[in-house]
């Protein structure tokens, strides 16, 4: 019983903790009894592919303990690099609201519950839009698959893989920045025009129209955004994807990846 429990428990632990952390289905606005429902369904039709777990410890001690927190562990850092690439748009969209004076009006974030600016939070939407039309779900789950085969039950992760996740900080922000960097130095020139108008002729007091003109520049910026904004997704969800297969020991590395 308890060797039929570890077969089907430890890839559950797996799958589920991926589950509670990737994108979209890791929201708050999905119940956490649709997840473990969704977990054990999925866990249930992979079954007769998965290879057969080793079991060379007894699931209920404290080296059984121990493989358990490896596959949370696993699952977790799976599901946490969908989050920095979607994160990545929010944080676009942030820098573009502080920017353009569009930063006071937020909106609760369903998926943390956080007050957000509303410019992220369209980004955002966008980009889990985007997700989930390019099959990016498919694409994660077919990859958790996998790694019970590239990275079976009893091995975990390394110091490095740990060290890349950490990294993953930076290129959020590195990337985020690299796309509104557009969109900064148009509003940047834009507050340049105006002090040297107002400075030529302060008469004319030009500032009473800065705020106004500079919420219509941040608009257009955005929408120009918007029509360019696949492609970066998608080369940035490469990069993504790549990260996860670093981390379940896959060589699927794609194009565009870097």
């Amino acid at each position: 019983m308890l060797d039929w429990m570890a077969q089907f428990f430890l890839p559950l632990t797996r799958i589920s903790s991926m589950l509670m952390t990737v994108t979209f289905f890791g929201a708050r606005f999905v119940p956490i009894r649709v997840r473990l429902y969704l977990s054990f369904a999925i866990t249930f039709t992979v079954m007769p592919v998965l290879p057969i777990v080793p079991i060379t410890v007894e699931f209920l001690s404290f080296s059984g303990c121990m493989l358990l927190i490896q596959q949370i562990l696993i699952g977790i850092a799976m599901g946490t690099v969908t989050q920095f690439v979607i994160q990545t748009f929010v944080l676009l969209g942030q820098i573009l609201g502080m920017q353009s004076s569009l930063g006071f009006a937020s909106m609760v974030d369903p998926a943390n519950g956080q007050n957000t600016p509303l410019l992220g939070q369209l980004f955002m939407f966008v980009a889990t839009m985007i997700f989930l039309s390019t099959n990016g779900h498919l694409q994660i789950l077919n990859l958790m698959v996998m790694s019970f085969k590239s990275l079976p039950i009893g091995e975990s992760l390394q110091s490095a893989d740990y060290r890349a996740m950490a990294s993953w900080f930076g290129t959020m922000f590195s990337v985020g920045l690299g796309m509104s960097l557009a969109g900064i130095i148009a509003l940047l020139t834009v507050n340049l025009s105006f002090g040297i108008m107002t400075r030529a002729a302060p008469q004319l007091n030009i500032f009473s129209l800065g705020f106004s003109f500079s919420l219509l520049v941040g608009l257009l910026i955005c929408w120009y955004l918007l029509f360019d904004i696949l492609p970066q997704y998608l080369n940035h969800w490469k990069m993504g994807l790549n990260s996860i297969c670093d981390l379940i020991r896959l060589d699927c590395y794609l194009d565009g990846g870097g």
